[in-house]
């Protein structure tokens, strides 16, 4: 008798599990998702996620907000949805900073960037320009570094922070080159092109996205794209590797990351849906017009990179001595 009711017992906790883990991608979404973005409004990652939000609402059936939540290298953001609940309703739209950099620099974190973290995929990929005022005397890297020479601690360069893929190239250049140049951090690559046409610094980083139109308009003058070929957007701009400077070579990518723990069946819903988007004919026009091209990569591909990318910056970031203030 005891025999048949521990067997009736197992049998009843067995049906349950089967029964609660469909229930768990039957019933997502069913209330408002957030995702969090670990920059400034107005840069270029708010805005592909506030381009994006609308669009991933309506494919999910429920309502998507962005939140803002700057700072710490981009490390703010990303601790908050690591210890956010493990059940999709709060993302992460970040870049390679909060993973690959900002944890190799800074004194103290709070998560691990290689598992505290479910990818469901990237979204985009591009480097950053260099870029000066239209009627800067500099017209190429070169120049930038003689004047560096000379003048030691003299020249400045905005970058979007600690952390950031502008960081990691502008020092890449300066321990190669053997120079002093001040870097001076702001929260996005807006606010770096704002104090490049403010002459508060001498020259700075802004994302291909960010900064390509103005380029063309005249706005700008871009003296070296963080890529190893050139844009075909800016067949004039060389790369940094035609400049000279291989090992500052930095591609920022985009993605999107739920808490390590979240439910598979609930990734695999939020993995669809993003891949959707990212082949739908109008995101992609509307990403074109930031100049983003829509490219998804799957999370496991995405996972893969991460961990390649996190060694190769650890190498650069040792020899650059990059840290922290």
């Amino acid at each position: 008798m005891i025999r048949i009711k521990n067997l009736l017992t197992a049998l009843l906790v067995m049906a349950a599990a089967l029964l609660g883990a469909p229930a768990v991608a039957a019933d997502y979404p069913s209330r408002p998702i957030k995702i969090i973005v670990p920059y400034a409004a107005g840069g270029t990652i708010d805005v592909m996620a506030r381009t994006l939000a609308p669009k991933l609402g309506t494919a999910l059936g429920q309502p998507v907000v962005v939140e803002n939540r700057p700072g710490g290298g981009t490390m703010i953001g990303a601790d908050a949805v690591a210890r956010a609940d493990a059940d999709g309703y709060t993302l992460f739209l970040g870049s390679n900073a909060a993973f690959t950099i900002s944890p190799q620099i800074m004194p103290k974190m709070n998560y691990d960037p290689l598992h505290s973290f479910a990818a469901i995929g990237t979204l985009a990929a591009f480097p950053n320009l260099i870029v000066v005022k239209p009627d800067s005397p500099y017209k190429n890297l070169a120049e930038i570094v003689d004047a560096a020479r000379k003048d030691p601690g003299k020249l400045s360069y905005a970058s979007f922070g600690v952390g950031s893929t502008a960081q990691l190239s502008g020092e890449a250049i300066k321990v190669m080159a053997g120079v002093d140049i001040i870097e001076v951090p702001y929260k996005s690559g807006a606010q770096c092109v704002q104090a490049v046409l403010a002459s508060e610094v001498t020259f700075g980083f802004d994302t291909a996205v960010g900064s390509v139109q103005r380029v063309k308009a005249g706005q700008l003058r871009a003296l070296a794209a963080t890529s190893g070929t050139r844009l075909s957007d800016l067949p004039q701009v060389p790369s940094i590797t035609e400049a000279g400077y291989p090992t500052a070579e930095v591609i920022a990518w985009v993605g999107m990351f739920a808490p390590a723990a979240t439910p598979a069946p609930v990734q695999k819903t939020l993995a669809t849906a993003l891949q959707k988007l990212m082949n739908d004919p109008e995101v992609k026009r509307q990403y074109a017009s930031l100049g983003v091209q829509a490219n998804y990569t799957d999370g496991e591909a995405t996972m893969r990179m991460m961990r390649s990318e996190y060694v190769r910056f650890g190498v650069l970031v040792e020899k650059a001595k990059i840290k922290a203030q």
